[in-house]
């Protein structure tokens, strides 16, 4: 038996694995804790678990001098030398995109909704995801290779006039800073778009965090921040399979798609018309033939860290 754990921006999802099973999913606010070692405690605590033992760790940080620390509003700072004291046995530490993108490697049928069947032309699959910030990371199916990466960071791009205009506007009100897709094609991203409308508009905001958004539906400058989300979404989608080559399947996951979906404006079709960028004629086939799923599972960074090598 071993103890997995996901640490995000918001929540920290912990689990125990045994016999290849993973069970007694708990997920905590960071908020709640001062520290991982102190969530770690809480978990062990309610589940009657050893609170020393194997364990396996993915983080949405980022090391540093031994220190995984996180650059958005997660104040932990992840000490895996305190965790060895206390008695844990860490075996792994990933990314946590990292980690969700080895649960590839274990999918079957009922673990994904499909969104567009395909035969994909390459060996290589992505999996992207917006939550509190934007991951994305590579499997080769062939070699059982992950490669974890900072895409949610590149530059972004505008298709289209209105959204270089979004874009200009996003980055008015943080300049010191490039507009990175993650300030787009996020949670917060959502706001950003909403906000950038309202500046341009010279409209006074309605709402102070993307939930507040998905209550002022019937507003037509929130449903065209949704309309701008999907088609920023879609682009970087298609952006991150031409890079990669991943044309052998796109998988979404990531805690705004859910919300969306509970919202009742998740709109796959505007995603997909999105993803389907005007380009040479062989990138543009290996698009329209490139197979696009959203996973199910709400954990598959647990599930990855158990299927990791």
């Amino acid at each position: 038996m071993f103890v997995v754990a996901d640490i995000g921006g918001t929540f920290v999802r912990l689990a125990q694995v045994e016999q290849g099973t993973i069970d007694r999913i708990q997920k905590y606010e960071v908020s709640d804790f001062e520290t991982f070692n102190d969530a770690l405690a809480a978990y062990c605590t309610l589940h009657n678990a050893d609170s020393a033992g194997r364990l396996r760790i993915a983080t949405a940080g980022y090391e540093d001098e031994g220190v995984w620390k996180f650059v958005n509003h997660n104040p932990w700072h992840v000490d895996p030398q305190s965790l060895k004291e206390e008695g844990w046995d860490i075996e792994i530490i990933l990314n946590d995109f990292e980690a969700a993108t080895w649960s590839l490697t274990a999918l079957e049928d009922k673990d994904v909704e499909v969104i567009k069947d395909a035969q994909g032309a390459s060996n290589t699959h992505c999996l992207i995801g917006p939550g509190t910030g934007l991951g994305l990371a590579y499997l080769n199916k062939q070699s059982q290779f992950v490669q974890k990466t900072h895409g949610g960071h590149m530059s972004a791009a505008a298709i289209s006039e209105e959204q270089w205009i979004v874009i200009r506007a996003v980055r008015r009100q943080r300049p010191e800073k490039a507009v990175v897709y993650e300030n787009l094609v996020s949670g917060p991203g959502l706001l950003n778009i909403y906000n950038a409308i309202c500046l341009i508009n010279g409209l006074q905001p309605v709402a102070k965090t993307p939930e507040d958004l998905l209550d002022h539906l019937d507003r037509e400058h929130v449903k065209d921040a949704i309309r701008l989300f999907h088609e920023f979404f879609g682009n970087f989608a298609a952006m991150a399979v031409v890079t990669g080559n991943a044309y052998g399947g796109l998988y979404l996951t990531g805690g705004v798609i859910p919300r969306l979906k509970d919202a009742g404006v998740l709109d796959i079709e505007l995603f997909k018309n999105a993803f389907h960028i005007e380009a040479v004629d062989s990138v543009k086939r290996d698009l329209e033939a490139t197979p696009i799923f959203i996973l199910k599972d709400p954990y598959p960074a647990l599930k990855g860290l158990l299927h990791a090598c």
